[in-house]
């Protein structure tokens, strides 16, 4: 699969999330797709509306094993179904970076870009 069919794989994960901000991750490693996931609501916003939902990346890593050499792919969706801005916060480049990720591919709204989170 290209980077850019990947990233429709992770739109289709966005459209899945019941989130307010609907983001979709995929984890793969060459063309194999080895898990994708959209974020996912932790508890009610009105109880911890700081910590209400799980990123994309967060249940993604939670959830599958990365080996050496996989690259995540992250999309979101904004109201109108249009792909925007999904470059990972810095808690996620922190998460992913230990969990042994070093390449994102994100969506923007103007296409796609890429982070490299080489180890500090």
């Amino acid at each position: 699969m290209t980077r850019r069919s990947l990233l429709v794989v992770a739109l289709k994960q966005a459209a899945r999330s019941e989130c307010r901000f609907r983001v979709g991750a995929v984890l793969a490693k060459g063309s194999r797709v080895l898990g994708q996931t959209p974020n996912r609501r932790r508890n009610a916003p009105w109880i911890d509306f700081r910590h209400a939902t799980f990123h994309a990346e967060e249940a993604l890593i939670r959830r599958f094993s990365a080996p050496h050499g996989a690259v995540l792919y992250v999309a979101r969706l904004d109201r109108r179904d249009c792909p925007a801005l999904a470059r990972p916060c810095s808690r996620c480049q922190d998460a992913l970076r230990a969990y042994g990720i070093s390449v994102v591919h994100y969506t923007t709204a103007a296409g796609a870009e890429t982070l490299s989170l080489a180890c500090e």
